[in-house]
């Protein structure tokens, strides 16, 4: 189970960096967000004995995918801003041009503050709606490097699969085999004619059984996710203009202590994977040895 145990500790460093990167952008400077890269769980990968070289390449590359779509965003970001600055400038320089030598009372003077604060307005708005595409991006990168890190540590093939590697060093050797299947396909294929369709029936419950514990823990996790987009989002809302009010001080502590629960849920969450798998792979193998028995 070593490798599933790693397996599942990298999507926990996964979904935490999902959850980073879901925080209101507005909340946090960009810097901040780049704290959601995902270098610890590339080291983490790189230096665990039980991934494959593939393995490992894969999960570097879906680091370094996710990171170039993370600065693309920040840089997205900044450049609109800065878009929206030197249009503001301009106009500020319009006014100062027009306004200057005693024309402050001149159409031309008036009309070059309207459109300084005509400009004013549209920066605002390109700067929140570059804000709301940088939060975009941002999530969509992380969804896309989720999907990579699971389909880089996806078992090989078939989704009996999940168990199946792990059962496969123990049990060919009872074949005098000297190679490991990389599926439940694969044992089916392996097994005599009169052990298949009972063999085929384990596997298809083993599929059966992993598929049901990762669901529940996938919707654990959902459910994580939802809990601080909802706890950032009220915070978000309490301190925004008004950081040292009383409602602002208990958000805050309404927050901390919600991410407390979360931590604990996602816990809990994963140590009842460990065991649904656990449970799942045992039946499996106290099938096969009931099959292959003597």
């Amino acid at each position: 189970m070593q490798t599933r145990n790693t397996f599942r500790a990298l999507m926990i460093c996964v979904a935490a960096t999902a959850m980073l990167v879901a925080a209101p952008v507005s909340q946090a400077k960009p810097r901040h967000h780049r704290g959601a890269s995902p270098d610890r769980l590339c080291t983490r990968a790189a230096q665990s004995t039980d991934l494959t070289a593939d393995q490992k390449a894969a999960v570097a590359a879906a680091c370094t995918q996710f990171q170039a779509a993370a600065d693309a965003a920040h840089s997205a970001f900044s450049d609109a801003v800065d878009a929206a600055r030197a249009e503001v400038k301009q106009a500020r320089d319009a006014v100062h041009a027009a306004c200057a030598n005693g024309q402050g009372d001149t159409q031309a003077c008036q009309d070059a503050r309207d459109a300084a604060r005509a400009a004013r307005r549209q920066a605002r708005k390109e700067v929140r709606a570059a804000r709301k595409q940088q939060k975009a991006d941002l999530l969509a990168a992380a969804g896309a490097f989720e999907t990579a890190v699971k389909a880089a540590l996806a078992p090989p093939s078939g989704g009996g699969g999940t168990g199946g590697d792990q059962g496969g060093g123990d049990n060919t050797g009872d074949e005098g085999e000297h190679h490991h299947p990389a599926s439940c396909a694969d044992y089916v294929s392996y097994a005599p004619a009169d052990k298949q369709a009972a063999l085929q029936a384990a596997c298809d419950q083993l599929t059966a059984d992993t598929t049901a514990a990762q669901s529940a823990f996938e919707s654990a996790r959902q459910a994580a996710i939802a809990s601080y987009t909802d706890a950032s989002a009220a915070l978000h809302s309490a301190c925004d203009g008004q950081e040292d009010s009383q409602a602002c001080s208990d958000a805050r502590a309404a927050f901390e202590q919600a991410l407390v629960q979360i931590r604990a849920d996602l816990e809990a969450a994963e140590t009842q994977l460990r065991s649904d798998l656990a449970a799942a792979m045992a039946t499996f193998r106290s099938t096969l040895e009931t099959l292959f028995a003597g």
